[in-house]
């Protein structure tokens, strides 16, 4: 057995599911599997988001490690998918190294991507679902859909201008869509500039941070999870950050956000997760799927909200009906859960949580600003321990029919 070989195998196969978005659990599961797969007794893996550290001892008793960083990176669906396929092919058939190798050198080439005129499209379209979604005018979606290109165009082909540092670049994306929703409203083109920029936001929000971070603690990895939460804290902060020009330009301080009708709702919910999911590169059903739990989501949302008037306890319990149907349909497609709930919980995330804070602060009303905040804090708070409450009870329940079966 070539160790070196195998080794670099496990690490390139790390790497590749590290770069498409996916949880550190997973990262190390897969590669823990491959490597007993070959024969390794005891295999070590550490990961945490920007390292993955490999080590194992040969039957003669040599150590042998290797480590590989991770830069930054973004979040790609397909490739999660079929890197979950090819941990499941090596652990079943064991090829030999040179084919596993060859299989893993493949994983980046030849799967299906959107171009980038389409993901700038989603970048467009995702906002304008958004601002309707939240009870804005048609004229207020076509002015979100102008924001959201122009929110698009900074983040795909603006990186030799603003660099590769994701706060500031968070800080001139969130200025420029809040900008420009001011200058469109003030133009004439749309009623109301609040419900378009937070539409605009909700792409930039920490919705997939704030998703991994919930899910590695859930799995027990505080060094990753903490990482992630304190990334979702320094979005939000950005995203705030790049708001305060245009509050301050604007002065613009509206009594509060109303949501679409109900059915209205759903449907705006669905349109603006299935526009969002080709910046995540998710493909075939599994973007209407995530469309679905998202308009599923809200609906409860809404439901719980008329049953409870409380806006946290309907998150709580919205995220638990997301998260139970994301695990469910992951079981149904052999696939990772990771793409249908981040997607899925996008419209709960709360944007129009992060800039009202900011607005109030803006605005020097202390009191209204300390309230908003803690009240920001509590809602994404039940999110994630609404998502990790029922991901448990639903692994447990599947996991105890699927015995029940044997």
């Amino acid at each position: 057995m070539d160790y070196d070989r195998l080794l670099n195998l496990t690490t390139d196969l790390g790497y590749q599911l590290m770069a498409s978005g996916a949880e550190i659990y997973r990262v190390e599961e897969s590669m823990h599997r491959v490597l007993k797969a070959y024969g390794l007794e005891r295999p070590e893996v550490f990961a945490i988001p920007n390292c993955i550290i490999v080590s194992v001892t040969t039957p003669q008793g040599h150590p042998i490690t290797r480590m590989r960083r991770i830069p930054g990176h973004g979040t790609d669906i397909e490739l999660l998918e079929r890197c979950n396929d090819l941990c499941r092919h090596l652990c079943s058939q064991v090829p030999p190294l040179e084919d596993a190798q060859s299989l893993v050198s493949a994983l980046e080439r030849g799967y299906p991507r959107y171009s980038s005129h389409q993901v700038l499209m989603g970048y467009g379209l995702a906002p304008a679902f958004f601002t309707l979604l939240f009870g804005g005018h048609f004229l207020d979606g076509l002015c979100a859909f102008v924001c959201g290109l122009a929110v698009g165009i900074c983040l795909l082909y603006g990186g030799r201008f603003i660099g590769s540092n994701s706060f500031f670049r968070t800080v001139v994306c969130s200025t420029v869509g809040s900008l420009l929703s001011l200058l469109l409203v003030r133009l004439g083109f749309g009623y109301d500039v609040d419900t378009v920029t937070i539409g605009v936001l909700m792409v930039l929000v920490p919705g997939v941070a704030l998703t991994n971070a919930m899910r590695e603690i859930m799995a027990g990895d505080l060094i990753s999870g903490l990482n992630r939460t304190a990334e979702a804290i320094l979005v939000a902060t950005a995203i705030a950050l790049g708001t305060v020009l245009p509050l301050v330009i604007g002065q613009v301080y509206n009594d509060g956000m109303q949501t679409a009708s109900t059915w209205a709702a759903c449907v705006w919910a669905f349109l603006a997760c299935v526009c969002f999911g080709s910046v995540f590169n998710i493909q075939g059903w599994g973007i209407l799927i995530c469309g679905f739990g998202a308009a599923l989501g809200w609906m409860a949302y809404l439901e719980a909200l008329a049953l409870t008037g409380t806006d946290i306890g309907a998150a709580f319990l919205a995220a638990m009906v997301i998260s139970a149907f994301s695990e469910l349909m992951a079981r149904l497609r052999r696939c990772p859960v990771t793409g249908y709930l981040q997607v899925a919980l996008l419209p709960l995330v709360p944007g129009a949580g992060i800039y009202d804070t900011m607005r109030y602060c803006v605005a020097g009303e202390s009191d209204l600003f300390l309230s908003t905040l803690l009240h920001t804090i509590g809602f994404a708070a039940a999110l994630s321990v609404g998502a990790m409450l029922a991901a448990t009870i639903t692994r447990s329940l599947l996991m105890r029919l699927h015995m029940s079966k044997r």
